[in-house]
This record gives structure tokens, sequence and C-alpha cells, in this order.
């Protein structure tokens, strides 16, 4: 044949002359990837039988790739690979370039896809949601393109891993942050267009303490959360009870006809008062005080006094707890009418005005946002069970002798928080939220913790409500305050077992089974690792970059010390060494699916099962040890908080595999170690399967159980399933049941179909998506929709 006259059909139709150069330079090419060089009569005789098997005048480049992949592979496989491995990103790449204005399209149209629908807490159909989309999807290409070391787009763009908030890439933001409120009220801040000074009242804490989160959040591109909300609001009911009384005795004073003035009272009262909660021996040496200065008060008086002094500063910190959450479902901080990724961690504060705030919290809560009562969406609250603080056995056993009594208040707690625990209980039974933490599981111990440390809430574990976990620190002090997550990225694990099912099958076929078995195990471990090592080295690679931010791109943030260390840097300054107290987290998903892949069954009831996925992430806590050394970066195991992913690898593996019974024939993937959504499986046996997961994900982790029916009718079954999560060893633990709202009635309860009062299908669902809830499943996307439809209850 005459190669001058061979034609080639592009891809787009088109038609050009042959060149032998083009292949040439592309076996060239594959062989540089794979660091074999000087190979050039090789190259040569590879590109000559390629043309030989020519057999007609035109050919496409399609099958002229092939021809390629198969004369490469029968004399280097691993140069092979690199080429299929290339060729199937250049796909993806044409792909994207058609898919685009498919997706832009979409926007415009507002089209209910997983685009729009990627961010459950983003109206993308509103202009300005619209425009963030725009700009997310454009971001995104441009990081591929640009920022992002070609592996590493590689590998993200085939679907091995997936990098999180890309978009936010260019801009160089932290992920996350765990507020140091107190500092920030006692030193004031400084916001763009002016200076805060120090609140003075329990309003004031909490309306300052929505503005900081909602300045911050346009300073990075997740959650935020504050770590000790008891401790760092009791000083403002301090000062409102202060007041209150100031002003009443002010009022006696004038109405008796003294001539002291309030500043003096002020000053007395200042000095006299240290708690809401006044003992007799106060009492009387305030009254003593005011003698002295001429006011001259009896007893019964100075207590009736106090006693309204109280009621007021209670009625002060119920209307600031409720315009605190009012404010945090209603503020938008971003486009689209996003509000604060918010969350609150409380419990631990023993003293009389911490116990009001969380008191006050959570009948706020109860009561729920407008007049119908809604269940509040953010914050996410967070009730940390500590012993001997906020929970003990021996308080346990009396409320379950007599619940309703201990749920009145008519049981006595040694426990000075434990009365708290249970009111959190029922509260969590109506609107879902507070989760629970548990401090005194080994790793979410601090031993610089001391109960009589007035700030002792510094070696508390906190958390973020989807369940990012920053405690451990190779940087400086053990703590959760000033610091934050700089990113993630998730492993597909299901991929990687499916790979080594068939490589082993290849290896050792499957007529011995424990040969097989063993050696698909091998097969997946080491690629688990060599996965694991590649997501740590894009994750410093991300770090360096982010290194490079001037600390003047985030004024809030990083010029009020939130993010400790910031406060020192010039606003031209590198941020630099200050984001080395951060977080890089090594993600995983789909753990049940991956051992479905591997063995058929899933660990929710195959201990085989279970030891390998708990072998693969102590693998995975490996690499995270080397690279801590290799670095000196926190680097951690993070169970994925996966949204819009649990169906992007799905989707993606079932185009490569086709479906795989148990792995890629539904909609998603499992979140990390949790036990499949559809597995019949008590409680008990729920938490005890993945509690052991918990102690080596130190990046953070969650467990939940699902409950059919109205759960506020049975607040005693909540607290014995937090008993359980207690014992069991779980970190961070929620309880799912159904929380259903007519939107014509406002009718509430479990909802099957339609309102059981006026008959309505316009039914509004809470429920949990990741570690936060969303107010209609219809803003979902499609994976995670199909995910809570399959949810089990479990019993």
């Amino acid at each position: 044949m005459n190669y001058a006259e061979i034609c080639i059909i592009k891809r787009d139709g088109k038609k050009e002359d042959f060149s032998i150069s083009k292949i040439k330079n592309a076996v060239t090419k594959a062989f540089d990837a794979t660091g074999i060089t000087n190979e050039d009569k090789l190259v040569a005789d590879i590109t000559m039988r390629v043309i030989s098997n020519f057999t007609t005048p035109t050919i496409s480049v399609e099958q002229i790739q092939d021809l390629v992949e198969k004369e490469i592979m029968k004399v280097q496989p691993e140069v092979a690979k690199k080429y299929i491995i290339y060729r199937e990103w250049r796909n993806t790449e044409r792909e994207k370039k058609s898919q685009i204005k498919q997706i832009m399209d979409g926007i415009v149209a507002i089209d209910k896809n997983d685009v729009n629908l990627s961010n459950a807490n983003m109206s993308s159909h509103t202009p300005a949601g619209q425009m963030m989309t725009f700009a997310s999807e454009v971001t995104k290409n441009y990081t591929y393109r640009y920022l992002l070391p070609k592996k590493f787009a590689v590998a993200h763009q085939l679907g091995d891993i997936h990098i999180h908030d890309l978009d936010y890439y260019p801009t160089k933001t932290t992920t996350c942050i765990q507020y140091d409120m107190d500092d920030l009220f006692e030193r004031g801040f400084r916001t763009k267009n002016g200076s805060i000074r120090t609140p003075q009242s329990i309003q004031s804490y909490a309306t300052l303490a929505t503005i900081i989160f909602q300045t911050n959040q346009n300073e990075q591109h997740g959650g935020q959360s504050i770590p000790a909300f008891d401790f760092f609001m009791a000083k403002g009911v301090l000062k409102s009870f202060r007041k209150h009384l100031t002003s009443l005795l002010g009022f006696y004073t004038s109405i008796e006809g003294a001539s002291a003035d309030e500043k003096s009272i002020k000053a007395i009262v200042n000095e006299q008062v240290s708690s809401v909660k006044t003992s007799e021996q106060e009492k009387e040496s305030l009254r003593m005080a005011l003698t002295a200065i001429g006011i001259n008060i009896e007893k019964e008086v100075v207590n009736k006094i106090i006693e309204k002094a109280y009621a007021s500063t209670r009625k002060d910190t119920h209307q600031a707890m409720e315009g605190f959450i009012h404010n945090l479902n209603t503020m938008h901080s971003r486009g689209g009418n996003q509000v604060v990724f918010s969350s609150i961690n409380y419990g631990t504060d023993t003293s009389a005005e911490g116990r009001l705030v969380i008191e006050e919290l959570l009948t706020t809560t109860m009561e729920g946002l407008g007049g119908r009562g809604e269940v509040p969406v953010f914050p996410i609250q967070i009730f940390k069970i500590k012993n001997g603080v906020s929970y003990s056995e021996e308080d346990y056993q009396k409320a379950m002798e007599d619940f309703d009594a201990a749920m009145d208040g008519k049981v006595k707690f040694s426990t000075p928080n434990f009365d708290l625990f249970l009111k959190a209980c029922r509260t969590t039974a109506k609107a879902l939220f507070p989760n629970f933490m548990f401090l005194d599981t080994p790793y979410n111990t601090n031993e610089l913790w001391r109960a009589d440390d007035p700030k002792r809430y510094k070696y508390e574990l906190a958390t973020m409500g989807c369940r990012t976990r920053v405690f451990e620190n190779v940087a400086g002090e053990k703590s959760s305050l000033g610091r934050g997550n700089l990113s993630f990225t998730t492993i597909n694990m299901p991929r990687l077992a499916i790979e080594a099912h068939r490589k082993a099958e290849k290896l050792v076929g499957t007529s011995d089974k424990e040969a097989f078995e063993t050696k698909e195990k091998e097969l997946f471990l080491n690629s688990v690792r060599s996965m694991a090592e590649l997501v740590a080295e894009q994750l410093y690679a991300r770090y360096e970059y982010q290194r490079t931010a001037l600390a003047r791109q985030f004024p809030f943030m990083m010029g009020n010390d939130v993010w400790k260390g910031g406060g020192n840097l010039d606003p031209n300054q590198e941020v630099g060494d200050v984001l080395r107290s951060g977080t890089l987290g090594i993600g995983f998903i789909g753990g049940h699916n991956a051992m479905m892949a591997l063995y058929g069954e899933g660990h929710g009831h195959s201990e085989k099962a279970w030891n390998t996925l708990y072998e693969t992430i102590e693998e995975m806590n490996k690499v995270v040890e080397e690279y801590k050394a290799k670095y000196n970066l926190n680097y951690s195991i993070l169970a994925t908080p996966a949204e819009g992913l649990s169906g992007r690898f799905t989707k993606m593996d079932r185009k490569k595999y086709g479906k795989i019974a148990g792995v890629t024939d539904n909609d998603y993937y499992v979140n990390s170690f949790h036990v499949d959504v559809k597995e019949q499986i008590s409680i008990v046996d729920k938490i005890k399967c993945e509690a052991p997961f918990h102690a080596i994900t130190r990046g953070g982790h969650i467990t939940y159980v699902e409950l059919d029916g109205e759960a506020q009718k049975n607040v005693k079954a909540i607290t014995k399933i937090v008993k359980v999560m207690h014992d069991e060893g779980i970190g961070y633990g929620s309880i799912n049941h159904p929380v259903d709202t007519c939107n014509s009635c406002g009718y509430k309860g479990v909802v099957y179909d339609k309102c059981p009062v006026c008959g309505s299908e316009n039914i509004m669902r809470m429920r949990r998506i990741t570690g936060y809830l969303t107010g209609d499943l219809s803003t979902w996307n499609s994976s995670k929709r199909a995910e809570e439809k399959d949810r089990v209850k479990h019993h």
C-alpha cells in the first residue's frame, strides 16, 4: 500500500493526509513518560508494525491508537499502560470541552441536575446562585489546565481521586476554622468598615458571633465552628445580669431618695457579684457595700431585686439564643442564598451562666423557626459528653429508674451538667440536633485538661458539624482553637478493589479461593498505599500553593488572628508557616462497596471484610505517619463527608466496569467506613461495627443510626443510644429520624404520602445529608436522594 495515499479520519469527521511522524511522536512520548529513553530503534520498529496493519486507504484516529496500544503492549506492557492512561485522559479532556457548553446551558435553563444540586445549602436557580455555579465550573476548568500538576489532574479527571473544592483552588483559601471566640471578644476586632469593641451584654455577644461567622465565611470555602459556645457566651450573661442588677438598684435608690449615682452602684455590683446564682454571702456583701455608700436596703428587698435581675437576664438570654439561631438561618454569606456553614460545640461549662446559655439554646432549638416552628438547619449543634461533667454511669442509672421524673427535673444528679445532657437528648429527639461528641474516648483526650481550669475548653476536642476533626498538632499545642483543615482529597476505594479483584483473577485464578483472596487483598492494600502516597503529595503541592497567599487576601481571618499566628503578619507578607497548624486530610469513600468487590459481602456482617477494611485504613495511616515525618505537617485520615462525590465516582466506575452487584449497581457509593445503608443491622451492632474506625480516622468521622417513627415520643431510647455510643468508643455520633412538616397546614410528624390532617402532598422532609441538615430533599443531588431512599431503619 502506498502510504502517501492513506487518508486519516479525525474525530470531528474531517480528513487529513497520513503522517508517520505523528505515530512515532506518540510512541516516543509513551516511552518518555515511563522513564525509558534512547530506544529510537524500538520506537521505529513499533511505528512500522502499526503501519503494516493498515488494510484500507482510510483509517480513523481511534483505529490507529488501538493499533499503537496493541503493538506497545507486545514489547513493553508498562509503556502501554502509560499510553492507555494518557489516551483516556485526553478523551476526558475532549469530553469536557463538549460538556462545558451543556453544563452552562443547564445552568441557564436551571435544570434540576447534579451540577445545579451539587450543594444542598445553595439555591442555584437564583441569579446569584447561577453566577456562583458558572464561576465554579469555569474555575475548575482553569485549575485543571493551569494550576494542578498534571499527574494529579489526570488522577482526578479519571476518577482515581477527588480533589475537593477545586473551584476555590486558585483563591488559596483554607477549608474551615475553629474560633477562639473569647480572644476575639476580649480584644475586639476589625471588619472592612470599622472596629468592633468588646460586647457588654448577652445579646451583643450572640449578635457579634453571627457577624464573625458571616464575615469570615467569605474568606474560606468550608465551614466554621465555635469550640466552646457555652464558655464564650457565659461572660455576656454575667454582664447582662450585672447591668440589670445595677439598673434595678438604681431605680430602687431613686424611689427611696438616696443620693448614690449609678456609676458607684455599678462598681459595687461588679466587685461583689461574680455569678447570676448569687450565694447568701454575696447577697449580704452586696447589701453591706451599698450601705457603706448611703444606700440602706433590706435583705428581702435585695433578694427580690436579684430575682428580678435574674428573670430579666434569662429572658435576654433566651432572646439572644433565638436571634442567634434565626440569624444563622437567614443571613446570606454568599451568592445563591447560602447561609453560613456553622457549628457550635457545648456542654462542659458548669458555671451558672454557661448552663443558662445551653438551657435557653436547647429551648429555642425545640421551639424552632418562624410561626410554625421549623427545625433550624444551622448551626450544627454538638453536645460534648465528658465523664464527671456532663455524664456519669451513676446518674444514667438513676435517670433510667424514673425517666419521666428525671426529665421533669425532679431527680438530683451528682454530675453538674447531666440534666443538660437529658435536655440535649430531648432536643435531638425533636430537632435532630444536637449531635454528640465523646471527650473520654482515648484519642479525644488531652493530658493538659483539668477540671479546675477556667479555660479547660482549650484542651477539649471540638469538631465541625460535618465531621472534620482538628486536634493533634505537629506545629504547636494540641487544641482545636484557632486552627482548621487546609484541604482534603478522597480516594476512590471501590475502584482499587475492582482492579485488585480482576488482576488476581488473571494472576492466580479463582479455583483456589484462599490463594485468590490472599492475592487480591495484597494487591488491594498495595494499591491503596500507592494512592494514599499520591494524595499525600497532592495535598503537599496544594499546601505549598496556599502558603503563597498574602495575608491581605484574608483581612478578617489573618488580620484579627482568627487563624492563630495570622495577626503577626504584615498585610503584604505571605501566610507561609502560619498554615502549618492546619490539617491535610486523606479521605476515602465506599469502604462497603470495596469489600463487596473483593468478597461479595460487606463488613457489616462479615468478619473477613471488616478485618480487611480496618487493615486498609491502618495502611493509609502508615502513609500518614510517613508524610508527617517527611514534611512535618498534620496529615490525617478523613472519613469523607461525600455529598456530590458519592455519585461522581459511581457513575464513572459503572461506565468503566459495567454493573457489579453491590458495587456499581446503585447511584451512590456508601460513605467512608459506614455499613451499607440498606444493611439490616441493629443499632447496637452498627455502633459496635463502626466505632473502632473512629480511632483511625483522626481527620474526622461520624456514626449515625436511623430511627423509625417519631423520636420525640421516646426520648428514653435516644438516651440509651447515646450511652451505647459512649460505651463503645464512638468519637462523634448522631441520630437520624424523620422530621416532616406539612407546608399547607403546619402539621408535624411522620408523613408518608399525604398530610394526615389536610391531605396535602406539599411536605417538607428534613433529613441529614452528610453531617448537616437540609430543609427539603428536593435540594439534594440524585445520588444522595437515592441513598436516602435506601436507608433502612435500625432497631
